[in-house]
């Protein structure tokens, strides 16, 4: 390093690795991307799996596959992971059986607790809030008092029950309200979701010289619910920390899974998306991809959490950790693939922070069409529902078999995939008629953007209904789109002309 600084040695090195380096000193995975020298640590990640047993206490409910954690834990075998982390809500109903479905699907895949190589797996481990959910019986279905009505009988089946005794006996794990473990020299903290986030943040900080916790190495703190202000700032001295949680079922398709800024700009916070088996992942937490910039607007889909007009995805995370910087995959586990380009956390106290998000927007780019690409538009007929403002929203027949169908302006929008570093995330969909002013703008949700590459439904081809009654007046309309990544980030707008 003589005669080069830190961050000159950082830079060269990255661009050793493969990276690509970007304004303001930030990196990104370029396309295909693979490293030229072996990470350091690599751990698998999954949250928010919600097994669950059937009546009988015993066999897993048939809507509840154990399909998905079991591709996600063959994922990690073939990745040959140091550690698997479980954020929580494992056990959909708090049962012990419901830990124990991945418990049981972990030694299949690490028998005895031990890699491919021989090494052993550490399991770092936190409870959710469903996993205290024995006792509770919110309706109909397999919930632990339907099954097992005698108290004294229940408490031998539930995690409440007895946490700390169960918790060991299915896991192998010592429960403590807040836990350390070194894997490989690198630290990882984890609370539970009723330990006090604050007992954590002392914990931590009482064991930072005996641990070295200061300084540019990054070590891992791990809970089931997000840590709040007062808990970040009592870590404000760890730049280096990088959090985990899980409980809001975001997707990790969208960047804003990375919380910086509005978590106190301490040390990064993520979000890992669910493996629940009906793969809802959120895709945005307010569910409006983007603003009207005050003209007439109406919102695709219409305000659903979940599902509605996307496809279902199941997530899971790998982690590689190098000297200097931490590369984190985003995978699809239903179908397969990444959910796009990985991200990279340069391991440097680069002021503005890279994972603010005005820096990951720079190194996240703007989604392109592809040369050429071209808008098709049509009439059709569809069914709508109307919803409660009075709005019309486009349902796709099997959603609304009982919903009139009416005449739509149907727009075919080809995928937006000409700029690999950024995929697609949205459309913003502008139609104009013979007053410049009266424009129509509506969003929609790229349809693959939800799944992993490769694996977009219809060759990534997203189709939008508007209609007739909400259109602009006009013989002649001007229908533009522009593609949007979840950063809000817009590529170039394409657009036709449609005789009505």
């Amino acid at each position: 390093m003589k005669g080069m600084t830190r961050r000159e040695f950082v830079k060269e090195t990255l661009m050793t690795l493969g990276f690509l380096a970007l304004p303001g000193g930030l990196f990104a995975a370029p396309a295909g991307f693979k490293p030229k020298t072996k990470p350091n640590l690599v751990f698998g990640i999954l949250s928010d799996t919600h097994l669950q047993s059937g009546w009988d206490g015993v066999t897993p409910h048939g809507g509840f596959p154990l399909t998905y954690v079991t591709n996600a834990m063959k994922l990690f075998r073939e990745r040959d992971i140091d550690a698997f982390m479980h954020l929580g809500d494992a056990a959909h109903r708090g049962k012990n059986v419901e830990v124990q479905y991945h418990r049981d699907i972990f030694e299949k895949f690490f028998p005895r607790g031990k890699a491919r190589d021989g090494r052993t797996v550490e399991k770092l481990l936190v409870v959710g809030n469903h996993e205290l959910y024995g006792n509770v019986a919110a309706g109909a279905g397999a919930w632990a008092p339907h099954i097992w009505k005698d108290p004294v009988e229940r408490a031998k089946h539930v995690l409440c029950g007895d946490l700390p005794r169960h918790w060991e006996s299915v896991w192998g794990e010592k429960y403590e309200e807040v836990w350390h473990k070194e894997v490989k020299g690198y630290h990882f903290f984890g609370r539970h979701w009723e330990t006090d986030e604050m007992k954590l943040a002392e914990f931590v900080n009482d064991k930072a010289d005996e641990y070295s916790l200061k300084g540019t190495k990054p070590f891992f703190i791990l809970s089931h619910g997000r840590h709040h202000f007062q808990c970040n700032h009592a870590l404000r001295a760890f730049p280096n920390a990088v959090a985990f949680f899980g409980h809001w079922h975001q997707s990790n398709a969208d960047y804003k899974t990375i919380y910086y800024d509005s978590f106190g700009g301490f040390f990064p916070n993520i979000q890992v998306g669910a493996c629940r088996m009906d793969g809802s992942n959120a895709l945005d937490g307010n569910e409006r991809v983007t603003k009207g910039d005050g003209v007439r607007e109406s919102v695709v889909p219409d305000g659903k959490a979940w599902q509605e007009c996307k496809n279902p995805s199941r997530q899971a995370m790998i982690v590689n950790v190098y000297d200097d910087v931490v590369v984190f995959e985003r995978h699809e586990v239903g179908k397969g693939g990444k959910l796009g380009p990985d991200w990279v956390l340069p391991l440097e106290q680069y002021k503005p922070h890279p994972f603010k998000r005005d820096e990951l927007a720079k190194a996240l780019g703007a989604p392109e069409f592809p040369k050429g690409a071209k808008l098709a538009v049509a009439s059709a007929m569809s069914r709508v529902v109307s919803k409660d403002n009075g709005e019309l929203v486009v349902y796709r027949e099997k959603d609304a078999k009982n919903a009139p169908a009416v005449p739509v302006m149907r727009v075919t929008i080809p995928c937006a995939d000409g700029n690999p570093a950024s995929r697609p995330y949205a459309y913003d969909v502008v139609v104009v008629g013979d007053d410049p002013k009266d424009r129509l703008f509506k969003n929609i949700y790229w349809s693959g953007c939800n799944l992993g590459v490769g694996h977009e439904p219809d060759h990534g081809i997203t189709t939008l209904g508007v209609p007739k009654s909400e259109l602009p007046a006009g013989k002649k309309l001007i229908i533009a789109v522009r593609p949007v990544s979840s950063l809000g980030t817009k590529g170039k707008t394409i657009s036709t002309t449609w005789r009505t």
